[in-house]
């Protein structure tokens, strides 16, 4: 065998054996287990989202109107260049008469396992829920603290919509519209989490129009506790076990939040 044609052999075969090995990587990065946490996909991550926001929940206090929104999932992040991923995120607004305080109650609040931290002018804090789980919170204004938790981009096994799933929607919201006065409310949207117990913590929203009386009506109407009483929000305690925030829109229009707490 000649010089020449022994090159030949020994290229075609590295590239052949090149061939197989990208098509056993290809064949083990879509069917092999997880190795590291970072994979684990979304439905798993989004079971630390729920338990995160239940804790933050869980330390809202007395002086605070805790609201937990919708958890978003946005697709499309890329994993690797040939794999697309999602990532979730939920958020819980908090309206508080003391910021500072809030943030501080949360900073100390979390499981030593989160490794909270809170910045020296006490306006930003960073957590670590587990599992590669992020937890940021701030202050918005002197009234409003956000925390968000989120997952970063992940693998999703199934139908996306699928891992969101319903809590049954009651009729607070209605019931606070009727003290306000609205001639109509739109259908409730009901979004909730894991408290530390185990128990559901849910907050129901809804926007209702031709709103006639003012916020405090409503509080009135419940025997409720003022704890937010600004133009942007007006929010109130009734019980130990709700929370109702009342953020006025314009042309009658108004949102109302309603939360049963941990």
């Amino acid at each position: 065998m000649t010089a020449s044609r022994r090159r030949l052999w020994v290229i075609g075969g590295l590239t052949a054996w090149a061939l197989v090995l990208a098509g056993l990587g290809v064949l083990s990065h879509r069917d092999d287990p997880p190795t590291v946490k970072e994979q684990r996909d979304l439905s798993a991550a989004l079971r630390v989202v729920s338990e995160a926001t239940g804790f933050t929940v869980g330390q809202a206090g007395t002086e605070t109107a805790p609201v937990i929104m919708p958890t978003t999932v946005d697709e499309g992040c890329r994993l690797t260049p040939f794999r697309s991923g999602a990532t979730a995120t939920g958020v819980v607004r908090f309206f508080t008469a003391d910021a500072a305080a809030l943030m501080g109650r949360l900073a100390a609040g979390y499981p030593a396992a989160y490794e909270a931290r809170l910045s020296p002018d006490g306006k930003a804090l960073r957590a670590d829920a587990g599992e590669f789980v992020a937890l940021r919170g701030k202050v918005i204004t002197a009234g409003e603290v956000q925390v968000t938790v989120t997952t970063g981009c992940r693998p999703v096994d199934g139908v996306v919509g699928d891992l969101l799933p319903e809590y049954p929607q009651h009729a607070a919201p209605a019931k606070v519209f009727a003290a306000l006065g609205a001639s109509s409310v739109d259908t409730a949207t009901v979004t909730f989490a894991h408290c530390p117990s185990g128990r559901a913590v849910a907050t129901a929203s809804a926007v209702g129009h031709g709103v006639t009386a003012r916020p405090a009506a409503a509080r009135e109407h419940d025997q409720g506790v003022a704890v937010v009483d600004t133009p942007e929000v007006y929010a109130y305690r009734r019980g130990a076990a709700e929370a109702v925030a009342v953020v006025p829109g314009s042309g009658g229009e108004a949102r109302v939040y309603v939360t049963e707490l941990c």
